[in-house]
């Protein structure tokens, strides 16, 4: 089996690829860290026998982040709810209702919010050293697990290896145990191929700052957190991660074996995506409870601007507040639950688009000539009819009766799942809400202004162009000199 045809969907204006192989009942969606490219991997014989064996015991989807690879360029970063968004949009595409989800690294956080936004399309998830926690904080706390340990030290070898993109030098941080110079030669080749220098160092910094440490506890499926036993990353912090999220387990891979290619050190992998598909350990799934993002709005002073205009007038001026809202919420993609009084709560499936649509709400306000205020929070919510019901709501609704004149106020958790999308904020202190435990951080809205990243193509050499071109049109060949050279590398290791 040769590398399937690759198709494309479009994805905020531009075409994001993916490839589908197998057939069956269940499903696999492969999301791809950057530096592996999907026609170049089907060329290494030990990786193309880890996709053909996941195409024999299911329908397999491949993907990489928009702007990478085989899809075209983009201005820059997808947000995390943009990449949760595109794995669901692929899905949809290969006619995949539900799947066993792998993520590496930093693809393991928008699979994560797929978990549990979607609770009813993911039957299981497979996190391989998952970096959702925060390596790089604007306020310099020290993320869970790495309290004993050289988190400085960790974050300062990933950018020196980032800074020699295409060298193949990963391996050092990933798996030492198969940094060969056969596999270096490997990985720079595939680093080289899915984005320039200047784009996979902002991805970097982008991966460094990821922070869903509140999303971990709504997800419900059964889930595998994976941790290379030769990994420079402390097993702490994948323990860590795997008891912040409910009936997960921690699995340490296996060193590999002296002078073993990536496919092989990587089937391990592959073998508790099967255990998954399986369903050897499969959790029951409430799909009524789900990670959502609640936004409150009110009207402020709305006693004395009745007193002001009558009755009649307010009525009408309330109207047409509500005709705006609801156009607001149903732009940005989300739903008004409820009116009530003077105030509206709606919910959407990200923070990002609540918090533009409440940024929207309180300019449509001012435009009729009053003053909103709007709070937003993201996590656990009950279904209850058309209803909704979880502290998720009561923490929202608190939320948004501190927030100012015309201010839009968020959680922490807001804060942190939409860094990188543009929107900026301001610190308002820690406070205590009425009748909800513990202190909240609360930050309000400043600015909403997109940062952009180098949009280049991979920078190839001759040889990597000719490789490509090897890889479109004979595949069979790459894999044989392959073979060769994998015979050679282990031959080399022994000798050693």
């Amino acid at each position: 089996m040769d590398a399937p045809t690759t198709r494309y969907i479009q994805r905020g204006g531009h075409a994001l690829a993916y490839q589908t192989a197998g057939a069956g009942d269940r499903a696999v969606v492969l999301y791809f860290e950057i530096g592996l490219h999907p026609d170049l991997m089907w060329t290494d014989p030990h990786l193309r026998y880890l996709f053909e064996r996941t195409a024999r015991l299911s329908r397999s989807v491949n993907l990489l982040r928009r702007g990478l690879g085989l899809s075209e360029s983009v201005e820059r970063i997808p947000t995390l709810d943009e990449q949760a968004d595109d794995v669901l949009a692929v899905m949809d595409a290969a006619c995949v209702d539900s799947a066993v989800l792998l993520g590496t690294a930093s693809t393991c956080g928008p699979l994560l919010l797929v978990a549990a936004r979607h609770p009813e399309r993911v039957s299981g998830l497979v996190l391989h050293q998952p970096m959702i926690e925060g390596l790089d904080r604007d306020d310099g706390s020290v993320p869970p697990g790495w309290e004993e340990h050289d988190l400085a030290g960790y974050v300062a070898h990933w950018r020196n290896v980032y800074a020699d993109w295409g060298s193949g030098r990963i391996l050092e941080v990933w798996d030492p145990s198969i940094d060969t110079p056969l596999n270096r030669t490997l990985m720079g080749l595939l680093e080289r191929t899915t984005a320039a220098p200047s784009v996979a160092v902002a991805h970097l910094e982008w991966v460094l700052r990821q922070n869903l440490w509140d999303v971990l506890g709504s997800v419900q499926c059964t889930t595998r957190v994976l941790h290379p036993a030769a990994s420079p990353r402390p097993q702490s912090v994948a323990q860590r991660i795997a008891d912040a999220i409910p009936g997960a387990t921690l699995h340490v891979l296996p060193t590999a074996e002296p002078g073993a290619a990536l496919g092989e050190a990587w089937l391990p992998v592959l073998e508790n995506v099967e255990a998954v598909l399986a369903r050897e350990d499969a959790r029951p799934v409430d799909i009524d409870r789900f990670l959502g993002c609640v936004l409150f709005t009110d009207i402020v002073d709305s006693t004395s601007l009745l007193a002001t205009l009558g009755d009649h007038d307010y009525r009408d001026l309330r109207s047409a507040h509500e005709r705006d809202v609801r156009l607001a919420v149903d732009t940005a993609g989300g739903r008004l639950v409820n009116v009530t009084g003077e105030g509206t709560f709606s919910v959407f499936d990200g923070p990002t688009e609540a918090v533009r649509c409440a940024e929207t709400v309180c300019r449509d306000g001012r435009n009729l000539g009053v003053e909103v205020r709007a709070g937003v929070h993201s996590g656990a919510l009950e279904r209850s009819g058309s209803d909704l019901t979880g502290m998720t709501v009561h923490t929202g609704a608190r939320i948004g009766a501190l927030a100012g004149p015309g201010e839009v106020l968020v959680s922490g958790t807001v804060r942190d799942l939409t860094d990188g999308s543009g929107l900026t904020y301001t610190e308002r202190g820690t406070h205590t809400l009425k009748g909800v435990p513990g202190r909240w951080p609360l930050h309000a809205l400043t600015a909403d202004v997109a940062t952009p990243v180098p949009r280049r193509r991979p920078r190839l050499t001759a040889v990597d162009r000719a490789v490509l071109a090897s890889a479109r049109r004979i595949p069979s060949a790459l894999r044989a000199a392959a073979r060769v050279a994998y015979v050679w590398q282990r031959r080399r290791s022994h000798r050693q």
